[in-house]
């Protein structure tokens, strides 16, 4: 059998329940997401979700328009 990855696109409810499958089982997992992107650039933070390392302490942020829209499951923060 040849190496699996998943990749998923469809609302964050469901794309966090992939993600957490991908993470138990080991499998690559790739993940499209869609927001609001009003510049385009990644210059408004309209279109930011969570990165995997980040808190109030230390924000991590990413954009959806201009570092994605297509992540690696594992660089973003689910919970």
């Amino acid at each position: 059998a040849g190496r699996r990855t998943i990749y998923a696109c469809g609302p964050m409810p469901m794309l966090q329940a992939v993600a957490g499958i991908a993470e138990r089982t080991g499998v690559p997992c790739q993940v499209s997401l869609e927001a609001y992107m009003a510049c385009g650039m990644g210059a408004c933070l309209g279109c930011v979700v969570k990165g995997k390392e980040h808190s109030d302490e230390s924000p991590d942020y990413r954009c959806v328009c201009k570092d994605g829209p297509v992540f690696a499951f594992d660089q973003l923060k689910w919970v």
